[in-house]
């Protein structure tokens, strides 16, 4: 017994000890290449934590918020944003959990996003903007304006989430994904190993570009190193995703939009044309604009042609 505890124990002390090597490694290496602008950049102290943000050009406002993942960030919009500038104000943040903005260890949910926003369209932009929202952060800016519908002008989003993606709600079983990840040691090699380049890469070729061709080495580094920022807290995020606790039920909201509501969807992705036609039942007035050649992230993989649409919405 003595001699199989021994070596249990030594098994164990060896196996943290890798963990703990692994993370350590990961930390070191992953942000060296500082690949997050940060020109035109300050940061907003909001209430649960710094938010990094951008403002450049004149003109109108426009806020630009990316998708919500632990990867994201907003050179998402780094190619949009330099284009639009010429006519407008144009803001980028980075969500709280996301990019250079900071990444607290609490339960990140869809209504502490859109308290966010509402708060940094108060107090930063301190007028009524127009905004672009990606995927996800799309349900934000949905329930942000049935919350204060004063703040918010146009909006205009890029492959919206669809409905039933947001129906799950946190059980017994995703509420144990979530404990895992958060495990200070364990839970951040955990998050380490699925954030590993390859995975990365595999997603810029599979599900955000058409064509892989296009796809910019910077552009997979600069994902790569926000997903590993604050010694990979970026977790917290997707342990909340994994939770559940990022869903909720948009119907209700999208019924009672009356304001312009602009749609940029991918023809590639196969369930984009049912989920746009389960919008467009809720609310006929939302506009619909498909592009080809382009998956989840047509902002990066045809900017040219994604710039021209929101030009187009923001000018009439």
């Amino acid at each position: 017994m003595k001699k199989g505890t021994k070596k249990f124990l030594f098994l164990s002390v060896a196996t943290l000890a890798g963990m703990y090597a692994y993370n350590q490694f990961v930390a070191s290496t992953s942000t060296k290449k500082n690949m997050l602008p940060t020109k035109n950049g300050s940061y907003y102290s909001w209430k649960q934590g710094n938010v990094f943000y951008t403002k450049t050009g004149t003109g109108d406002p426009v806020l630009l918020i990316h998708d919500t993942n632990s990867a994201s960030s907003s050179v998402e919009w780094s190619k949009i944003s330099k284009r639009l500038q010429k006519k407008h104000t144009v803001y980028t943040m980075d969500l709280l959990g996301c990019g250079l903005s900071d990444k607290p260890g609490l339960s990140y949910t869809n209504y502490m996003y859109i308290q966010l926003i509402t708060a940094f369209i108060k107090d930063i932009i301190k007028s009524k903007t127009s905004v672009v929202a990606s995927n996800l952060s799309s349900s934000f800016v949905i329930m942000a304006n049935q919350l204060d519908a004063s703040i918010i002008d146009k909006m205009i989003f890029i492959n919206p989430v669809s409905f039933h993606s947001m129906d799950a709600m946190p059980d017994q079983q995703s509420k144990l994904k979530q404990t895992i990840i958060n495990l200070p040691l364990v839970g951040t090699f955990i998050y380490n190993l699925l954030m590993n380049p390859k995975r990365i890469d595999r997603q810029f070729r599979f599900i955000y570009y058409c064509r892989p061709q296009l796809i910019s080495s910077k552009t997979k580094d600069a994902y790569y190193e926000a997903a590993h920022m604050d010694n990979s807290n970026g977790k917290y995020l997707y342990s909340s995703l994994l939770g559940n606790y990022m869903n909720i039920d948009l119907r209700h909201a999208v019924k009672k939009i009356t304001k312009p509501v602009s749609f940029i969807i991918s023809s590639d992705i196969k369930a984009n044309y049912k989920t746009a036609q389960e919008y467009r039942k809720l609310n006929s007035n939302i506009d619909i604009t498909y592009v080809s050649n382009c998956k989840l992230y047509p902002q990066l993989e045809n900017p040219e042609k994604v710039y021209q649409i929101i030009e187009n919405k923001l000018s009439n």
